[in-house]
């Protein structure tokens, strides 16, 4: 059965009452649909793990921001109380007290439980009615791409009791962040940039050992600046911790970089002559955990294009640093020596970059 999302007490009483059958929900969320259980049922769990075909993982748990307290012990709360309500997944050590007596979730043997509470209006009512927390997961089997349509929800899984249509959600995971070590460790990325996590905290996070940080470098026409920039970090650092790519505001796609570009590479030890040009889209911006840009021009476009990437994008020349709109001179058209010249402009920020990347993963070592 599908439910439309609306305001009446027998729309939430059709939920509620599934839930205390044991039955399984579909939920829209703010990032993609969930299944959902009551947690304390451990029949309700058994029928989750064969729907999903898993077994030996936990489940995220929903419930109301006023009971994170019965269920974990809550450290970094600054972290929590900005980001919460929101598209993120919060790991903190149990509260074994609380979680013993009051949510056996199946015989799973864990030290930590992830929480979670979307931002949009169905969830936060449900959790405020429905008294016990809810065990979830996304809408999907184990391995496969999570669904964010409550129609193809539907036709998919014949099984599940109740759907409720929200309409169609964005489709990115949250992102999953370990509140239990310190720094915090990113676990899996999702809507929330790292470096907004990070401006939150104050300092460096770490990321997991099984992920890698999404490098990008943009100018005008992706064949001089940002193609250097790309050449010469990659022989300042460990390709096993990043991704790297270059793009332009202003391209003709599938060109080379400029002869003089891929020589003054050379001359840093590295190479850029397999590199081809490619626009600016909207897919490399949410792509990137770090945007790094030669003007301020190339700023106001990105911005433009998606006004939520502010907290990852800088200035080459300005991240970390005390300086204002510093430019990379751009050498297009000019004497192999103001390509020399740009590079040097640029290879003390990727130094710091490097290291900065590094740490992210090397604080835990």
């Amino acid at each position: 059965m599908i439910l439309k999302i609306t305001d009446q007490a027998n729309f939430y009483k059709q939920i509620i009452d599934c839930f205390e059958r044991g039955g399984i929900v579909a939920i829209p969320t703010d990032t993609v649909y969930g299944f959902a259980v009551d947690a304390t049922n451990s029949q309700a769990i058994e029928r989750l793990n064969n729907l999903k075909r898993r077994e030996g993982r936990p489940y995220t748990i929903f419930v109301s921001k006023n009971r994170f307290e019965d269920f974990s012990v809550v450290v970094k709360k600054k972290i929590i109380d900005y980001f919460v309500p929101g598209p993120i997944t919060i790991i903190l050590k149990r509260n074994t007290v609380g979680l013993s007596s009051v949510m056996p979730v199946g015989n799973l043997v864990v030290d930590k439980i992830g929480l979670r509470i979307p931002q949009n209006d169905f969830t936060l009512k449900l959790l405020n009615l429905y008294s016990k927390p809810l065990a979830v997961t996304s809408a999907n089997l184990s391995g496969a791409a999570p669904l964010n349509n409550a129609y193809e929800i539907a036709e998919k899984f014949l099984d599940i009791d109740l759907v409720v249509d929200g309409g169609v959600t964005p489709g990115v995971p949250s992102t999953v962040l370990d509140l239990s070590t310190t720094p915090p460790t990113v676990k899996r990325k999702g809507l929330i940039p790292i470096l907004e996590i990070e401006k939150v905290y104050g300092r460096n996070v770490l990321l997991d050992a099984s992920l890698k940080f999404n490098l990008l470098f943009v100018c005008t026409g992706n064949t001089c600046r940002s193609p250097m920039a790309l050449g010469i970090f990659r022989t300042l650092i460990d390709e096993g911790f990043v991704d790297i790519r270059s793009t332009g505001t202003s391209v003709i796609d599938g060109m080379p970089a400029a002869a003089s570009a891929q020589k003054v590479v050379e001359e840093y030890g590295g190479s850029i002559v397999e590199h081809q040009t490619k626009s600016l889209d909207r897919e490399l911006i949410d792509w990137a955990d770090l945007i790094l840009v030669m003007e301020y021009k190339h700023y106001e476009t990105i911005l433009e294009m998606r006004p939520n990437a502010v907290a990852k994008t800088f200035l080459l020349k300005e991240y970390k640093r005390r300086v204002q709109y510093n430019e990379v001179t751009d050498p297009v058209g000019k004497d192999i020596e103001v390509y020399r010249q740009s590079a040097m402009e640029m290879l003390p920020s990727l130094k710091l970059v490097a290291r900065d990347i590094e740490k992210r993963f090397k604080i835990r070592e």
